[in-house]
């Protein structure tokens, strides 16, 4: 019986389906999302954040800018949104983060530590994009359309399916602002809030 990552084939096949399907039902409601939102989303909830930690400095230099950015948080953001029913991969907010109190170090390492600690799929990310497409190609999913996903698609496939950036419109409906985390890292993070963040030795 062939087995992938620990599990039969059967239940990996049925897993990358129920990622989609639970994907579907979170963009259904969040009329912001195009094509490019749901590649980020099925990229992310398949190969976690490893894509961005390749310069090891990148990550904090990144937060730095983007932590002293921040604006007012935004009407119901929350503070963590799985990616995954499983909740294995997750975004922390950062808006809801910061105003909580959120350690700005501790955050970076639990970036790094997850990109590090999960096992990037590269493969289940290509199957996660395919069942997309076949899906769209039956019905449109609000402005998910199987024109959008092939124009995508095509611009993509060639450079191997990088990680890119995120729509114009849900840019600015959401101004997004986060990082990619294991559940179990953020769940973490989520547990520190309101408490004193812990001394640092002075340089």
């Amino acid at each position: 019986m062939t087995r992938m990552f620990g599990v039969t084939a059967a239940a990996w096949m049925a897993g990358q389906v129920s990622i989609l399907r639970f994907a579907l039902d979170k963009w259904d409601a969040d009329f912001a999302v195009r094509i490019e939102d749901a590649y980020k989303w099925l990229f992310h909830a398949a190969r976690g954040g490893e894509h961005a930690i390749a310069d090891p400095q990148g990550p904090k230099d990144w937060l730095d800018r983007e932590w002293a950015a921040l604006s007012k948080r935004v009407e119901d953001e929350p503070l963590i949104a799985a990616l995954r029913p499983d909740g294995r991969i997750v975004r922390i907010n950062l808006r809801p983060y910061k105003a909580q109190g959120g350690d700005k170090a501790a955050l970076l390492d639990a970036f790094i530590r997850s990109a590090r600690e999960f096992r990037d799929d590269a493969s289940s990310f290509e199957l996660l994009w395919k069942l997309l497409g076949e899906r769209l190609k039956k019905a449109s999913a609000g402005p998910l359309t199987a024109a959008e996903w092939e124009r995508l698609d095509d611009s993509t496939r060639n450079e191997g399916f990088p990680a890119i950036h995120h729509s114009e419109e849900y840019e600015r409906v959401h101004r997004p602002g986060y990082r990619v985390l294991t559940g179990e890292h953020a769940r973490r993070l989520q547990d520190t809030l309101g408490q004193e963040p812990p001394r640092r030795p002075r340089n």
